[in-house]
């Protein structure tokens, strides 16, 4: 305790010298922290935007469907399908069928993605379909009822109660046509859903596919995406050759491009930043000893023991290190609590609510993710860099001798 008293006062001697090292330290941790935090709610948000897009964290389909979409190549019971899978507690699963179609009003035609679902079920496998901002969902036995996007809805020129007209190629060969009634428009904030995709009830894709039962797409919602990969795994293994079972990473794999390519330059960045805090540690502690070598050499000359000295220039590093280490954790939490529950960048105006970037949504508007640990973790390495860089100034005490620190002094 003595010794911490001693580094203590010794670290105020040069006070701007000392403040400026401690405050260089904390701004590069909350730096660190803010950064960290930023990349990860980033992330964050891309793979919760899975659910209001409607793709599943697990997606199982017929084998080659993904290769070469067919509407011949489906589920011909996909209820027992379903029934085969041993889901983890907490997993929401569905089906769908799947089709590539051309729509036409009065106005205009465009190409579409017909989604036939089970309209109970698709409200907890896709969020998208209960955020209506028109109309209303249509009914179980609503055989007509279609549900189209925002942006759809705007180049058709169609409202709520509106005709249309889908057409789609049939398992047969020909090309199905069936008229449609637009019951609800919904919102999302993928610009390229809301302008390509429309919502049928399975009973009404299946009769236009000519496809009765069928159905091209099982989907899997899970409490923990991190485990996506690895129920895949177990799903393949549990359906067979016949089916493909993938996890939203290998549907995906420009999110885990992205997320490889963040977590590399946050090391990166990371590592410049410690290296800047160290050698700022370094600077004032080695300067310290310089300036002291007299001193050092008189506590030498007394019988002081190296051990001594090396302690206490230790602990100098140790105050040092604890001061800008907290101060920095201090402050990156708040900056990071007050992000999470605040906008820091909104590009809403110029971007749209969302951007579509390599197949998955981010929101325009950006937010911190509030992680005490991730924190406490930026904090330790501070920290430790802080310390470990003070064994060099401490190893210089170790060389002195008390003549030549007293001639050179």
């Amino acid at each position: 305790m003595k010794i911490l008293r001693i580094a203590w006062r010794s670290i105020w001697r040069n006070r701007r010298r000392t403040l400026i090292s401690m405050s260089a330290a904390t701004f590069g941790l909350v730096l660190v922290i803010f950064y960290s935090s930023l990349m990860s709610a980033m992330i964050g948000d891309a793979k919760n935007q899975l659910d209001t897009t409607g793709m599943g964290h697990v997606e199982v389909y017929a084998a080659g469907y993904r290769q070469k979409p067919q509407a011949s190549k489906a589920f011909r019971d996909p209820a027992a399908v379903l029934a085969k899978l041993q889901l983890p507690p907490g997993a929401e699963a569905g089906y769908r069928v799947l089709a590539r179609a051309l729509i036409s009003s009065a106005h205009a035609s465009e190409g579409v993605e017909v989604h036939g679902v089970d309209w109970a079920n698709e409200e907890h496998l896709a969020s998208y379909v209960s955020d209506l901002r028109a109309g209303a969902a249509p009914a179980a036995d609503d055989a007509q009822g279609i549900l189209v996007g925002e942006k759809l809805a705007q180049r058709l020129k169609v409202g709520v109660g509106s005709k249309v007209r889908v057409m789609a190629s049939r398992t047969d060969g020909e090309v199905g046509a069936n008229l449609f009634r637009v019951r609800g428009i919904f919102h999302s904030i993928s610009p390229a859903l809301s302008q390509s995709r429309v919502v049928v009830s399975a009973a009404s894709a299946q009769e236009l596919l000519g496809a009765p039962g069928a159905a091209h797409e099982i989907v899997i919602q899970l409490d923990d995406p991190s485990r996506a990969d690895a129920v895949a795994r177990r799903i393949g293994r549990q359906l067979g050759p016949e089916y493909e079972s993938f996890s939203y990473g290998q549907l995906l794999p420009s999110m885990k491009a992205i997320e490889a390519l963040m977590d590399n330059a946050l090391f990166v960045a990371a590592l410049f930043v410690y290296m800047l805090v160290g050698l700022g540690v370094l600077n004032t502690a080695l300067m310290s000893v310089m300036e002291r070598t007299r001193e050092f050499g008189v506590m030498m000359a007394v019988g002081t023991r190296p051990r001594r000295l090396v302690w206490q220039v230790l602990a100098e590093s140790f105050w040092i290190a604890t001061i800008s280490a907290a101060a920095g954790l201090a402050l990156g939490l708040a900056v990071t609590w007050y992000g999470s529950t605040h906008t820091i960048m909104d590009f809403t105006a110029k971007m749209g609510e969302g951007m579509d970037m390599g197949g998955m949504t981010v929101r325009s508007a950006f937010r911190t993710a509030f992680s005490i640990l991730m924190s406490v973790k930026a904090a330790a390495y501070v920290y430790a860099m802080a310390l470990l860089v003070g064994l060099y100034p401490a190893w210089r005490v170790t060389r002195m001798r008390p003549a030549d620190a007293l001639r050179r002094a």
